[in-house]
Order: C-alpha cells, then sequence, then structure tokens
C-alpha cells in the first residue's frame, strides 16, 4: 500500500510540473532557442580562442558578422522580396476569383466542390467605416510585429549571456541536482547541446544552399518571383518530410505559369537539389545515429496540434532532445547495473576475508590488516548509501 501510495504522488507530482511548465511553454521555447543559437556557434567560438583570441572577442566577432550578414540581405534583397511577395499575392487573389466565378457556373461536381472553399475577394473602395473596422486589426498586426522584435531582442541577449557564461550557468542549475545526479545529467545537457548544435548548423548550411540554387535555377529558367520561391525553399528545409515535396510543387506550379515543359523541370531541378542536400551533404555535416523515425512522428503530431506549422519546425529538435534523454537515461541505469556487480563482488570477497580473520587465531593478523578491513567495510557501507541496489 505504502508503494502504491509513493507511485501515485510521483505521478501526480510529475502531473503537476508539466503542467506548470505548459503554461511558461513560450517563455521555455525562447529559453531553448537562445541555447539553440548558443549552441550553433560554440564550436566556431572555440576554434576563434584557440586560435588566439579571448572567449569574449571570439562571441563578439561572431555575432557581429552573423547579424551583419543578415542586415545586409535583407538591404539588398528585402524590397525586391517585398515586391515580389506583393505581385504573387495580387496574382493568386485574381486567379482565385476567377477559378471559383468559373467553378460556379460549370459542373454540378464543380459547383459542389467550391462551395467548401473560402469565397472569393471582391475589392471595392474602402469607406470611413471600414477604415474603422480595421483598426483593431491593424493595431494587433503592430503589436504582433513589436512583440516578435522584442523578442528577438531578448532571444539575441540571451544567446550571448550563454555563449559567454556557459561553465558558471551549467555550476548554477547542475547545483540544484542531487550530487550523484550531476555527472549524468552534465553529460545529457553537453550531448544535447552538441546535437542541437549540430543540426541547425547543418539545415542552415542546406537552407542557405537551396536559397542560392533554387534562385539561380528559376532565374536561368525565367520562372516569375525568383527571390519569393528562393526564400521559400530556405524556409521548406527545416520543415520535415514535406518541405521538399511542397517546395517541388511550387517549382511546378511557377514553372508552368511559362510552359509545361519549364514546370516540369522546375519540378525535377527542385527534388533533385532537396535529394542532395538531405541524402549527400547533409549525412557530412550531421551525423544522424541518433534519429528516430517512430519518435519524430509522434513528436510531430504533438506540436503540430499545439503550435500549427510552427511544430512542424521545432519538431526534429525536441525529438533529438528526448532521445538524448532516453539515450543518457539508458546508459546510466546500464552503468548502475554494472556497478552493482562490482559491488556484490567486492561484498562477497569482503564476507570471505571477514570469515578467515574471525576464524583465525589473534596472532595471525597484523593490526594493519584488522585496521584496513575495517575501512573497507565502512567503504562498502558508504556505497551501499551512496548507490543503494
Amino acid at each position: 500500500m505504502k508503494r502504491v501510495m509513493t507511485y501515485t504522488a510521483v505521478v501526480l507530482a510529475t502531473l503537476a510540473v508539466l503542467q506548470i511548465l505548459w503554461q511558461f511553454r513560450l517563455a521555455l521555447l525562447l529559453f531553448g532557442l537562445s541555447l539553440s543559437v548558443a549552441a550553433v556557434i560554440r564550436p566556431f567560438a572555440d576554434w576563434l580562442v584557440a586560435r588566439g583570441l579571448s572567449p569574449v572577442a571570439a562571441q563578439v566577432l561572431l555575432y557581429v558578422l552573423g547579424i551583419g550578414g543578415i542586415l545586409l540581405i535583407v538591404l539588398l534583397l528585402g524590397d525586391l522580396l517585398l515586391v515580389e511577395l506583393n505581385n504573387a499575392a495580387n496574382v493568386a487573389v485574381v486567379e482565385y476569383e476567377s477559378l471559383h466565378q468559373r467553378w460556379e457556373a460549370g459542373t454540378a461536381l464543380q459547383e459542389t466542390i467550391i462551395h467548401y472553399f473560402p469565397p472569393a475577394l471582391t475589392f471595392a473602395p474602402a469607406e470611413d467605416s471600414e477604415l474603422i473596422t480595421m483598426l483593431p486589426a491593424v493595431v494587433d498586426l503592430t503589436r504582433t510585429l513589436v512583440g516578435a522584435l522584442g523578442g528577438a531582442i531578448l532571444l539575441l541577449a540571451l544567446s550571448v549571456y550563454w555563449s559567454i557564461d556557459q561553465h558558471r550557468f551549467e555550476r548554477l542549475w547542475l547545483s540544484l541536482l542531487p550530487a550523484k545526479r550531476r555527472s549524468y545529467a552534465r553529460d545529457a545537457w553537453r550531448e544535447i547541446e552538441t546535437a542541437v548544435g549540430s543540426y541547425l548548423r547543418s539545415q542552415i548550411v542546406q537552407s542557405v544552399l537551396a536559397a542560392g540554387f533554387l534562385i539561380v535555377g528559376a532565374l536561368v529558367a525565367g520562372v516569375d518571383y525568383p527571390l519569393l520561391f528562393g526564400f521559400l525553399g530556405a524556409l521548406a528545409v527545416f520543415v520535415p518530410f514535406f518541405g521538399g515535396l511542397v517546395t517541388t510543387i511550387i517549382a511546378f506550379v511557377l514553372g508552368s505559369m511559362t510552359s509545361s515543359w519549364i514546370g516540369i523541370g522546375m519540378a525535377v531541378y527542385t527534388l533533385v537539389i532537396f535529394l542532395f542536400l538531405e541524402q549527400g551533404l547533409e549525412l557530412r555535416i550531421w551525423k544522424r545515429e541518433q534519429r528516430s523515425l517512430l519518435l519524430m512522428v509522434l513528436v510531430i503530431i504533438a506540436l503540430l496540434i499545439e503550435f500549427g506549422i510552427a511544430g512542424f519546425i521545432l519538431a526534429p529538435l525536441a525529438a533529438i532532445i528526448i532521445e538524448v534523454l532516453i539515450k543518457q537515461t539508458y546508459q546510466a541505469y546500464v552503468v548502475r547495473r554494472q556497478t552493482a556487480v562490482h559491488y556484490e563482488d567486492l561484498e562477497a570477497r569482503y564476507q570471505l576475508l571477514a570469515q578467515k580473520i574471525a576464524h583465525s587465531e589473534n596472532g595471525e593478523v597484523k593490526p594493519e590488516l584488522r585496521n584496513l578491513t575495517e575501512k573497507l567495510a565502512t567503504l562498502l557501507a558508504n556505497t551501499r548509501e551512496v548507490h543503494p541496489m
């Protein structure tokens, strides 16, 4: 009965902790992303430190280069990308409205199908009352953009802190754990950091290469919206399983706006690019021994329900963390079992030694041997307390 009550209390406490963590999921997400950014740049910082730079100078240099590169790309291509996005949105609205009208006047099957789709947008001159009703939406959009900008600044600040003060942070949170659990927690933490950093570096490299190859291919083929196509391809790299397929479909649609053969060629070209990145380059950059397809699917389903498309992007990271924790827990269990065998063997030998000493005459056993035997008994007792079998 006592054991059942103990298990029940442990389960209830675990559920309570998970519920509390779920309430603070956005803060935890920001915290995890900041640690991920720090994990991405840590190997480069170590490389610079090994060549004479101080840790702080190496971190500052890497962040300046990274942020400067992103700002340079935004300044050079941001306006062109927004123009292409606006033109593509206008064309999509007009084409959808035309398709909606044709199918409403088409066959019975087309009319039935089109009723399940949203109605076509109608453009009319905006009146003052309509502008007033649009004001809350504009305010919400502004609030969202400001919140995203603030989150990005906080993410950057936290990642700089984790990068510069890594060891102090590790000592701080490891001090909250029992002494006998700290080594396992430290190993799991560092392996998670290594795996997550390696995965993100691999995806970032693939994303940049995918954008470059797709933009060049679209320009050579004369396809409309090359920058937008490359941007979507770069984002699709972070979507597991379906990113390459969706980008291939988009390539076919964009190419078909010029001709059917160009659409087929763009689709084949895009598919080859993604296969090369995932099956060739990724295997060289990121070792995938820890990937579990079943675990990945389960995590995707869970996060997709709660976070939508963002859950698709976060699922590989969550799966990596869960898999590393399972691996570390199993290794700790195996080590503990092996250690238990050694303890039992030592205790059996001690009991045999104690019996020999007890049956021997006092003159045959030296005081030094008796002292060593007593110390051995004390060590075995302490070991049993620290690692109960």
